[in-house]
């Protein structure tokens, strides 16, 4: 195994001789001597854990930071964005599979030196590239937990902010040291209800909720996304249920995204061969909106009409998007609405 992708895991338990704990997600892997957990990025190497894809990049883009989507962060900016392999869910239908599903120790024998992406060259290349930020995502960012924060310590040191686009199943101890390594905003991914995500995730989505709320509580900008697909999670009860909690524990001003499934993977192994109906998108879209929250949008579709921001108190439209980007704003400097002055984003 290539020695450079290996990093010691910070958060890791010794259990006995032959097993130790990672500490790093929530599935808390108990791993023995030799073997990767779930996610397949971390293995137990003489009774210690070692992440094993430590500045192995083998995704790199520059994206309009609307991709993440991220609506309310710093309009119309451009965040380099990475990830590598693995996954800590079991989600059938992921449209980064070629990378969430790939098995990273193997991947590491095929790695090529452009692969090889340290933090210090990261964020050299998004100097150079004149990007606002950094977004760690395609596959769940928290695998890259160790990168992570040497990344955000030398981004804040250079003007950059810092993103994640993830599942949000990232034990408290790590959540923590993201955002005093520099976390600024997530995007957080409600797959659905409990029984949803336990059933075809394998995870526990309370923990997800609860890392909401605390990413929150400690400064952490937060919007959510739900991939919307028919049968799994596009019941009535379902959307509102998820709507309710967003407005309760997080308030109302948190955006939500509601995105078009297209199907991905091993989705027709589980009879899913076609998108979700639009129809059903502009269902939950109504239910959002009902339930009370305020900025409520719709992926995945080729119609705009849905993404554009108004004021929750003018009503007046502040927010102009395109497909991947923004058109037209009419905010102030401080990201206000030019209208009524009322707070719209962080800029």
């Amino acid at each position: 195994m290539n020695s450079k992708f290996l990093k010691k895991a910070k958060y890791q338990r010794k259990i006995d001789e032959k097993t130790s704990q990672c500490l790093t997600c929530e599935r808390r892997c108990k791993i023995e001597n030799s073997k990767t957990g779930f996610c397949q990025t971390r293995i137990n190497k003489d009774g210690e854990i070692f992440t094993i894809v430590y500045s192995l990049i083998p995704a790199i883009s520059f994206n309009p930071i609307e991709k993440k989507p991220l609506y309310h962060f710093y309009p119309g900016s451009i965040a380099l964005t990475v990830g590598t392999y693995g996954c800590n869910f079991a989600c059938f239908w992921c449209q980064n599979h070629h990378l969430s599903k790939t098995n990273a120790s193997r991947a590491i024998q095929f790695a090529s030196s452009d692969e090889f992406l340290p933090p210090k060259k990261l964020i050299e290349i998004a100097l150079k590239r004149k990007c606002d930020g950094i977004s760690i995502s395609f596959n769940e960012p928290t695998l890259m937990f160790e990168y992570s924060l040497e990344v955000f310590k030398l981004a804040k040191q250079n003007g950059l902010y810092n993103t994640y686009v993830t599942n949000g199943y990232m034990t408290e101890e790590v959540l923590k040291d993201l955002v005093d390594a520099g976390l600024d905003a997530m995007n957080i991914d409600i797959k659905g209800d409990s029984n949803m995500v336990q059933k075809y995730c394998g995870t526990d989505v309370e923990k997800v909720w609860r890392n909401a709320k605390l990413a929150k509580e400690l400064g952490v900008h937060i919007e959510f996304t739900t991939l919307l697909i028919q049968e799994l999670n596009s019941q009535d009860e379902i959307i509102k249920k998820i709507s309710e909690r967003i407005f309760n524990e997080l308030g109302e001003l948190t955006p939500y995204h509601i995105s078009r499934f297209f199907p991905h993977y091993k989705s027709s192994d589980y009879g899913l061969s076609e998108p979700t109906p639009i129809e059903l998108l502009y269902n939950a879209h109504k239910i959002a909106k009902d339930v009370g929250l305020k900025y409520v949008y719709l992926g995945n579709l080729s119609s705009t009409d849905y993404d554009n921001t108004n004021c929750p108190k003018c009503s007046n439209l502040v927010i102009k998007r395109k497909i991947l980007g923004i058109q037209e704003t009419f905010l102030d400097s401080n990201g206000n609405c030019k209208f009524c002055g009322f707070p719209i984003c962080l800029v």
